[in-house]
Parts: C-alpha cells; structure tokens; sequence
C-alpha cells in the first residue's frame, strides 16, 4: 500500500470514528441510559480513585521504574532529543554530565505523569468496558440496532466453527501477545500498548454488538474493515474519560458507538456484496 493510500485510509478511519462518536451521543441521550451511564461511571471511578489515592506510592513507583526504562533506553540508542550521539558512552563523556543527567530526570518525570494519566484513564474504560455487558449494554443496542431498519439477520451460516473460535480467542490473543510484542519494542512502547488498550476496549464489544444481526464470518469481516476506526474511536474514549461531566457519559458512549461501528460495517459489507453480485449478474448476461 502505498503513502498516499495509508494516508487516505488513515483519515477515513478518523473520520470514521467522529462520525460514530456523535451517533452515540445522540444514541446515549435518553433519561435511562443517561442515568445508568452516569451511575456505572461515577462508581467505577470512585473506586479507582479510592485505589489510586491509597496505593500511590507502589503504583507511582511502577510507573517511575516503566518510565525510566523506556527514557533510559532510548538515550542509549540515540533517540532523545539532546542525548544523541552515541548512547551511554557519549553521556558519560559529556563535558556537562549535570545538565544530561537533569535532562533524564525530566524525562522521566514527564513520562511517569503521563503513564499515571493514561493508566488511570485506561483502567477506568477497562473497567466500564467489563461491568457494561450487564448494566447498560442491551438498552443500548437496541436503542442503536432500530436506526438500522434495513439490517435483516444474516440468512447465511457461519462456515465452520474454526470462525467462531477465532472470533472468541482474537480479542483475547490480541490483549496477550498483542502486550508482549508492544513491549518488546523500544522507546514507542507506551504508544503502542495505548493503542492496543484503545482498540482492545472496542473489539470486544463488537462482536456482542452485532448478535442476532451477522453471522460469525461477517463479524470478523466487519472488524477487518471497521480496525483503523475502531482504534481512533477508542483512543477517543480514552481521552473523553478525562473530560468532567461529558465522561459521564463515558459507558453509554462506550456502548454505543461500538454498535454504530459494528452496524456501519455490516451495511457497508453488504452494499459491497451485493454491488459484486449486480455485477456478476450483469456480466453473465448475453451480449454483457
């Protein structure tokens, strides 16, 4: 694939998600959804905060251990600004070993912030992602499945039972290898297992989310196209978790815009199956 078409799948996939995220707000204002995603939400936050505030020091000294191993390797390979050149060897020869020495520990105070804002943010979503399936889930899925009329059940059965057994253990081999392989890769790490936990809290609700609608072939065709956007909608949720009062909100939308993404696939999939089928046909037709 070449830059331009990355580029053009990358807005698409963003755009993809906007589009999502505002359904799911209109999807999510209704008095009972509202309420049961402000409760699910205040009680799950409550009790992180709780866990942060009295474990602080042995979470904050993780972070800061996280922290330092992904600044400190990334001067020895070059990468960060004013410690290139050269690695461990190159700083210790610095004439001014004080201000590199300075410069790590901003590093990792900036860095260690940040993964305590992001754990807090992600363990949070995670959370409301778990409990949502019970409280909240089937209201709304129901309130987001009757915007789609023209989805009929798939009149087609699965191919075999390998295709639901992908389907359960994908999430689940993603959220496990998928953590190790992040892990194993230098400096970007953090960005990576980020964008592995946005779109880990997305595809686990897809599937649920299009019960009764597609087959199990068809949802893992939906997640193979919906995959650029499920990430961008969960990084999204991720960073409206930080947000007062809209993060209120945050299971309902949660909810919601995973059954948007999940119906939207399944319409475009279909639309792209019958163009083909209109095709064949016309091209088997005399003198087609």
């Amino acid at each position: 694939m070449s830059l331009k078409a990355r580029w053009h799948s990358l807005l698409g996939a963003l755009r993809e998600s906007l589009v999502c995220l505002a359904l799911a707000f209109r999807s999510s204002l209704r008095p009972g959804i509202a309420m049961r995603s402000a409760g699910l939400c205040l009680l799950v936050f409550a009790v992180w905060s709780w866990v942060f505030y009295r474990y602080f020091q042995p979470i904050g000294t993780t972070a800061g251990i996280l922290s330092a191993f992904v600044v400190l390797g990334g001067a020895a390979l070059g990468l960060i600004p004013g410690m290139a050149g050269g690695g461990a060897a190159s700083i210790t020869g610095m004439a001014g070993i004080a201000p590199a020495l300075a410069m790590l520990v901003v590093y990792v105070v900036v860095l260690t912030g940040a993964v305590l804002v992001v754990g807090y943010a992600g363990v949070i979503v995670a959370t409301i992602r778990l409990a949502l399936r019970w409280v909240l889930f089937g209201k709304v899925r129901e309130r987001v499945q009757a915007r789609y009329p023209t989805l009929e059940p798939s009149q087609v059965e699965s191919s075999g039972w390998l295709i639901g057994v992908r389907e359960q253990l994908g999430p689940w081999l993603g959220a496990s290898l998928g953590m190790l392989l992040c892990l194993l890769v230098p400096v970007i790490n953090g960005v990576l297992l980020f964008l592995l936990l946005a779109y880990l809290n997305v595809r686990f609700l897809v599937g649920p989310a299009l019960a009764g609608i597609a087959n199990g072939e068809e949802r893992m065709r939906v997640v193979r196209r919906q995959r650029g956007a499920m990430v961008a909608f969960g990084v999204l949720i991720l960073l409206l978790a930080l947000v007062p009062v809209v993060n209120l909100l945050l299971p309902a939308l949660l909810g919601a815009g995973a059954c948007h993404l999940g119906c939207r696939g399944v319409e475009a999939e279909r639309r792209v199956g019958a163009d083909a089928l209109a095709g064949a046909q016309a091209g088997a037709q005399p003198g087609g």
